[in-house]
């Protein structure tokens, strides 16, 4: 695919303020989930078992699983291209209760290819809407069927021309879902009832800029893909979703200078702030679902801009996760990527220096 999986860290913005801090503090035990030699822990369910990316041996990036115990045994779970593909790469992206995991995956033609991995069926190829290559990005569960009814992603039209946000539902048959008016849209995210979010191009161009506006959008069945809008600025993505239908992601503000975390809820668009500094950016990337918020931000420290991971709650507001792990640990957790709803968090930073994923678990 063309486009990348959620904004990148590091991005640069504009001086802001960040959120008071609360007497409510929860603190976490840090577990190593090992080198990923660069990669990345995305996701975790309520189970405890995490996907994400390592770079293997060859020096290309496979995806990888395993369950958060005292540490994280990286499980391969290979490519669509097969044992004779040496150089294909895979990238493992959400992971439900029934252990159903997708992602995308390099194939021995060429393309890529959205993927579910079972333990019974291994890597299955979830195939396009007609256009060349496709990418999964999260999935939904059942506790009635122990499956997901519903995995989300996108997919080059069957042109090429374009990328559009996509729906597979239980049976892989695929659903597009259109845009906000403009060229291309992507889905990141959805939960049980069917909700998906993402972003999507519109027909508005920003007079000043001259910039076609991309904005957060929310899909039904019912209703279609609905408008979220923005921070006032010409950019919007969202990210995830919950069982309340509470929505997270990140927005530009006017000025187009400046990104934030935002939590949309009850038709409001609210910014949750950054860590605070001179180079500011912040991205929600993910929210479980009693509304704990997890992402990362921009932050300034003796001059120099670092990448940390942040928690959100409606009572604490926005809190640097390196505050909250015990002092001289080693570790600069620079990516918080999911959170279940138990309140375990996953995600990636350095050790000692080392590129490691991490999981935080909630101190009692």
């Amino acid at each position: 695919m063309i486009r990348a999986s959620k904004i990148g860290l590091g991005l640069l913005a504009v001086l802001g303020l960040g959120w008071p801090a609360s007497a409510q503090v929860t603190k976490y035990t840090v577990i190593d989930l090992g080198n990923l030699e660069g990669g990345t822990v995305n996701d975790v369910n309520n189970p405890s078992q995490a996907v994400g990316t390592f770079v293997n041996g060859d020096a290309v990036s496979h995806a990888f699983t395993g369950r958060v115990k005292v540490d994280l045994t990286q499980t391969d779970l290979g490519t669509l291209g097969g044992v004779n593909c040496q150089f294909c790469q895979s990238f493992g992206r959400g992971i439900n209760d029934g252990f159903q995991i997708v992602g995308r995956s390099d194939t021995d033609d060429a393309t890529t290819r959205a993927f579910l991995f079972t333990t019974a069926s291994g890597m299955q190829d979830l195939g396009t809407s007609g256009g060349s290559n496709s990418d999964a990005e999260g999935l939904n569960f059942s506790k009635v069927t122990g499956k997901a009814t519903q995995i989300v992603g996108s997919s080059f039209t069957p042109d090429d021309s374009a990328i559009h946000a996509v729906t597979w539902d239980a049976n892989f048959n695929i659903l597009d879902l259109g845009t906000l008016g403009g060229t291309n849209s992507s889905a990141w995210g959805n939960n049980f009832a069917q909700q998906v979010v993402g972003e999507a191009d519109t027909d508005i161009v920003d007079p000043n800029t001259g910039i076609t506006e991309t904005h957060a959008f929310v899909w039904d069945s019912v209703h279609g893909m609905q408008d979220l809008g923005s921070l006032g600025g010409d950019f919007a993505q969202a990210n995830g979703i919950n069982s309340s239908g509470q929505i997270v992601g990140l927005s530009s503000l006017p000025g187009e200078l400046q990104i934030e975390a935002f939590l949309y809820q009850n038709g409001t668009m609210k910014d949750l702030g950054n860590l605070g500094g001179t180079s500011l950016f912040s991205q929600a990337t993910g929210i479980n679902n009693p509304g704990t918020v997890v992402g990362f931000s921009n932050v300034t420290i003796n001059g120099v801009v670092d990448v940390h991971a942040f928690v959100w709650t409606s009572k604490g507001g926005l809190q640097d996760l390196n505050s909250l792990i015990p002092a001289n640990s080693g570790w600069d957790l620079q990516a918080a990527n999911s959170i279940n709803s138990n309140g375990k968090i996953v995600g990636a930073g350095t050790f000692n220096g080392e590129s490691h994923g991490f999981a935080l678990i909630p101190t009692p």
